[in-house]
């Protein structure tokens, strides 16, 4: 896997579709060029001599979806399974990959090889175990070398509040920022412990021992601590009004907070947990667990927003380390489409944003991903607004899918056309997502002494459900 598609192929253009970015729609032409990037945009573009020409006659033209979280790690036969992300829009993942004691290092040059096999072009987010002098040594040399600008911390793997500090200081120091998964780890393993012990195991126990307050708390407690740290944060997955606003609140007094959510989140709810249920089927290996309509409300109305500004498929595959969704990369893009477009809280513009956009912006990608514009990769996803399909099987039985995604292109060759992979797909590229401009770290970190000092940073839970 190269960071560019190696090779000459065929100029494309596309025609007669309807161009959607996260900005306007318009009626333009798109010429695809040579080497896998857009070479122009425009009306009633000239053919150029041996070009193809792609009647996008009825069909939407949109950036490639690009995927905030998936965890496949150094997992060969997840990565193959990554043409139905293709299947359904999306042409780049970010990938989490857990270190599994044998350093970063060591993590990165397995991950690398086993995202060989991805039929996606492909991004990393490295996991930190932990805030040792190695790990922060290791660090540096990710974002410097090896193209990583985003670190994962998980409040559930024994991280402490200082280990938090210390990480996103330094991630901040050198031009990247920490993504948390905001969990009270403590108080779910007590809840957990306590329903065990009255007979309730379960899978509704996923959701007994991890209420909406339990969220609240994490989410407004690790966005306090990049505050005081001065560095930029990603949390999420959020799944609940409480989180939701705390996000809403901290962006409204200027601090650099981000946060996603997962797809079966928006459509998903605590009706999945079967009292009788095997605890380690799979709504319960997707934390936070699945919320009532009331929570469900609270997260479109934070996509329309733009509070939470992005959503992620949440795939792992069966087996692999931490939580996730172990089916959902070609959903992503249509369970917005259906519930969000059609359902009339998002317009195609923000589709866009919250599919693709808003996650290349967030890791430093943009315009190379989430554009159609001249030099911006030719990703493009020519998409039927007005397709429809029940699913049958899986997280999403019984939910309805909106739009489909006629034709897919990946770095300026068709990929996905007529329902199925084409002949040669072949393999995507590695991403690498640029360190964030010199100098931000220390201008957030005089602004958040200003906010403490005004007593603005003040979420930690209180009122979090």
């Amino acid at each position: 896997m190269g960071t560019r598609h190696g090779h000459t192929r065929d100029l494309l253009l596309i025609r007669g579709g309807t161009v959607v970015t996260a900005q306007a729609s318009f009626r333009v032409d798109v010429l695809c060029g040579g080497e896998g990037e857009i070479l122009a945009v425009g009306p009633d573009l000239d053919r150029p001599t041996g070009c193809t020409v792609v009647d996008a006659g009825g069909l939407l033209v949109m950036p490639g979806g690009v995927d905030p979280q998936v965890g496949i790690g150094a997992d060969e036969a997840g990565f193959a399974r990554t043409v139905a992300a293709l299947s359904g829009g999306t042409t780049t993942i970010l990938d989490t990959m857990r270190p599994d004691g044998s350093g970063l290092d060591a993590a990165w040059r397995d991950w690398r090889h086993a995202a060989r096999h991805a039929h996606v072009d492909v991004g990393l987010h490295m996991a930190l175990p932990d805030a040792s002098a190695s790990v922060l040594r290791h660090m540096d040399e990710l974002v410097a070398d090896r193209g990583v600008n985003a670190f994962r911390l998980s409040m559930a793997d024994g991280l402490s509040d200082r280990d938090i500090l210390q990480l996103t200081r330094h991630a901040a120091d050198y031009g990247a920022l920490c993504m948390i998964e905001a969990q009270n780890a403590q108080a779910v393993a007590y809840l957990r412990a306590e329903l065990d012990h009255a007979g309730i195991t379960g899978n509704e126990a996923c959701l007994l021992s991890a209420p909406p307050q339990v969220e609240g708390e994490a989410v407004g407690r690790a966005i306090m601590l990049a505050g005081l740290a001065g560095g930029p944060v990603h949390v999420g997955p959020v799944s609940t009004i409480g989180a939701t606003d705390i996000l809403a609140r901290a962006r409204l007094r200027g601090q650099r907070v981000e946060g996603h959510v997962l797809a079966p989140h928006l459509v998903v709810d605590e009706a999945v947990y079967d009292p009788e249920g095997d605890a380690a089927s799979d709504p319960c290996v997707t934390l936070p667990p699945f919320r009532d309509g009331t929570h469900r409300r609270a997260l479109w109305g934070g996509l329309a927003s733009g509070n939470i500004g992005m959503v992620a498929s949440g795939f792992r595959p069966s087996g692999a380390a931490g939580n996730g969704v172990t089916d959902g990369l070609a959903q992503r893009m249509r369970v917005v489409w259906q519930h969000g477009v059609r359902g009339g809280t998002l317009t195609a513009e923000e589709f866009v944003a919250v599919t693709s956009q808003a996650a290349a912006r967030a890791f430093n990608i943009y315009p190379r991903k989430g554009a159609i514009m001249p030099g911006a990769d030719a990703d493009i996803v020519l998409w039927d607004p007005d397709a429809l399909e029940t699913c049958t099987s899986g997280l999403y039985a019984g939910i309805t899918l909106g739009g489909r995604a006629v034709r897919v292109i990946r770095g300026g060759v068709t990929v996905w056309q007529d329902d199925m992979p084409c002949e040669g797909v072949g393999y995507g590229a590695y991403v690498p997502c640029p360190a964030f401009r010199p100098g931000l770290s220390e201008r957030m970190r005089r602004a958040a002494h200003l906010s403490m000092r005004d007593g603005e940073i003040q979420d930690r839970g209180p009122g979090a459900c």
